[in-house]
């Protein structure tokens, strides 16, 4: 296995992950309404990154596009997205990185038959571009910016359609959709087999998740600038019953999911997911450098 981060694709966060003693970086190139940055301009600093690479020996395990937008209210492929997906795949591919990780949209106007459709229809073409780049491919199983293609429902309509792609799996997602027991321990047992790349990213819940209404509000607030001061804290401020503290401090029993990874033979990379607003500056750096303490003790057979 390889442990790895989740950093902004800038030439310092290779430094800062060869501080860290780290493997490699992930770089999430999202559409810019979702914490991304233009592609064209990730495209003009590859040459600066690859060469961060090299002199650091830090390699690049991972590029993603979480939150894309590509399938339009009539179930057909949005050509500007997909544009978008293959400069994401060509500056990963550019910088040696092994995997895309991906996601759909729902698309509310058209059926759950024509989605579903619809995404095995984009996700073979992605998979192929990937590919041909020298990639492999893995659904994320997060919600943000629409993403359906995350639990075992949908698993079993679409991995079967689309050879070659995987599941990026991060065990605090399946808190909104399994409460604060979650579901990762039963969807690791049945699904292990297709996990290509998994997310390190600790998580408390009290209850239900709210993390769906959470993104509701902000698809709420994109539409109405105007009310986003007093609709964004709620969605994004403080949560009372939420955290993602670091992993090893946090209720996700990482030794079980662990053993899953064995028990399916997983050699692949870990990507510590930094993701709390409680959890920053001096606090949040003690917190990294717990959890890469805390992951690499668990990583018995290296």
């Amino acid at each position: 296995m390889k442990l790895g981060i989740i950093m902004p694709p800038k030439a310092e966060s290779f430094d800062r992950a060869k501080d860290l003693g780290l493997d490699f970086l992930e770089f999430d190139c999202n559409p810019t309404d979702f914490f991304g940055v233009p592609t064209a301009d990730l495209l003009a600093a590859k040459e600066e990154l690859k060469a961060a690479s090299e002199r650091t020996g830090i390699e690049v395990g991972a590029v993603g596009r979480w939150a894309s937008h590509i399938i339009d209210s009539e179930g057909n492929v949005v050509e500007e997205e997909w544009n978008e997906v293959k400069n994401v795949i060509d500056f990963g591919a550019f910088l040696g990185a092994k995997h895309y990780l991906c996601s759909v949209n729902y698309v509310k106007s058209i059926s759950y038959y024509k989605n579903i459709t619809a995404a095995i229809k984009v996700l073979n073409d992605i998979v192929a571009y990937a590919k041909d780049h020298g990639m492999e491919t893995a659904i994320v199983n997060c919600m943000m910016g629409d993403n359906y293609i995350r639990t075992p429902e949908q698993w079993k309509l679409v991995l079967d359609e689309v050879p070659g792609l995987g599941i990026k799996y991060d065990p605090s997602h399946s808190f909104v959709h399994g409460g604060q027991n979650g579901a990762y321990l039963e969807e690791g047992l049945q699904w292990g087999s297709r996990f290509k790349y998994c997310h390190v990213k600790g998580v408390i819940q009290r209850g239900d998740s709210h993390e769906a209404e959470h993104w509701a509000m902000r698809d709420f607030v994109v539409k109405h600038p105007e009310l986003k001061d007093e609709l964004l804290p709620q969605a994004f401020g403080g949560d009372p019953d939420y955290d993602n503290p670091p992993a090893g401090i946090d209720v996700i029993n990482w030794r079980a999911f662990f053993a899953i990874l064995y028990k399916y033979g997983y050699d692949g990379y870990l990507a510590i997911e930094p993701h709390s607003p409680t959890w920053m500056g001096e606090k949040g750096d003690k917190g990294v450098r717990y959890t890469i303490k805390y992951i690499r003790d668990l990583m018995i057979l290296d």
